[in-house]
Order: C-alpha cells, then sequence, then structure tokens
C-alpha cells in the first residue's frame, strides 16, 4: 500500500469530482451525496474531518459549531477549487505517492494483485474480473478491500500524473501561512 495522508475529508453533495480526485491522491475522503447538513456536520466533527462544501449556509454552521471546512468556490475551476482546499489545509505538494492508494469510488484501501489474482477464472466464465487483454498488458493491479473494484495503469493516470504536476506547482508558495482556524474561514478561492 502507498503513503496514507494525515487529513481527512468529508465533501457534500455539490462537490463529487473533487471528492473523487482527492481520493486518487490518496486521501481519505468521504462523499456524502444523498445526507442532511445536519448528519454532515456530526459525521464531519464525529471522525474529525475538514468539510468541504460550495453551500455558503452550511459553512456557516461548521464555523458556527467549531467543525472544520472549506468553503469551495463552484464557479471556479476544478483545479483552482483543489487549490483552494489544499492550500487552506497546510498541503503545500500532492506529489505521486499518494496515487494508487485508495478507491476512487468508495474511499477503502487497496492492495496489490498479481495477474494471476485478478484474470478469469476459467471455471465460471461469468465472473470476468479483468479481461485477458488487459492481463495482457499489464502487470501491476490494485484492488480495493471495501468494493473490489481493480485498477490498473491505464491511459488515464498520465492525465492524473499531469493534474498533480498542475496542482504541485500552483500549491508552490501558496500555503497557509496563518492559524489554523481563519485558514477554514477563508470564504472564496482566490484567482491568482
Amino acid at each position: 500500500m502507498l503513503e496514507a495522508r494525515n487529513v481527512a475529508f468529508l465533501a457534500d453533495a455539490m462537490l463529487g469530482n473533487i471528492a473523487r480526485k482527492l481520493r486518487i491522491f490518496g486521501f481519505d475522503t468521504v462523499y456524502m451525496a444523498q445526507a442532511h447538513d445536519d448528519e454532515i456536520l456530526k459525521i464531519g466533527i464525529e471522525q474529525d474531518r475538514v468539510i468541504l462544501t460550495a453551500d455558503k449556509e452550511l459553512f456557516k454552521r461548521i464555523v458556527k459549531v467549531g467543525g472544520r471546512g472549506v468553503l469551495v468556490s463552484g464557479g471556479a475551476s476544478e483545479l483552482e477549487d483543489l487549490v483552494h482546499i489544499l492550500t487552506k489545509n497546510g498541503i503545500t505538494s500532492v506529489g505521486m505517492n499518494g496515487i494508487g492508494s485508495r478507491c476512487s469510488v468508495c474511499n477503502g484501501h487497496l492492495e496489490e494483485r498479481t495477474s494471476d489474482q485478478v484474470k478469469n477464472d476459467d471455471r465460471n466464465n461469468d465472473d470476468v474480473i479483468v479481461p485477458d487483454k488487459v492481463i495482457a498488458c499489464h502487470n501491476q493491479f490494485f484492488q480495493c478491500i471495501a468494493c473490489s473494484k481493480i485498477y490498473w495503469e491505464g491511459g488515464h493516470l498520465k492525465r492524473i500524473r499531469a493534474l498533480v504536476r498542475n496542482l504541485d506547482a500552483k500549491l508552490v508558495g501558496r500555503d497557509c501561512t496563518t492559524t489554523t482556524t481563519s485558514c477554514y474561514r477563508a470564504s472564496s478561492v482566490s484567482k491568482g
């Protein structure tokens, strides 16, 4: 398993793509698509998660109860939203080490598997896990221990690595130098 991240996030219904990207980068990120604000607050505080939201009223409630949160501007680019979230949490680099540690679907941990462990079982052709043509081209696989989804290095990884490089370039020099509380109380994404 690859490097674990220290910050845990909880993303509300409006931030599914952000949640998926944070998981891809290796951050423990719960995504609550159907939850009421009260439940989001309760879980965020109980599990010591930074609550990510584009809802100004929910953000005000987070601040009022002393929770940790980041108000994300829905109008900014996804890259700028990610920079904003990471900066507000004192994260100055994403790097490549976290990639491949969390499931982008369910947030579970990934474990390395061999091609023998993920290939089709000849006794039951209904249980195709990974297509034979993929196994022929790849020798490293990862499987989620929670939902069993299997990952391998495909063309999308090039785009993910480019996104990480762009993020890291934007994060340089933008670390939060104020107190933790005021960091979380920032109310908009800077367009700089």
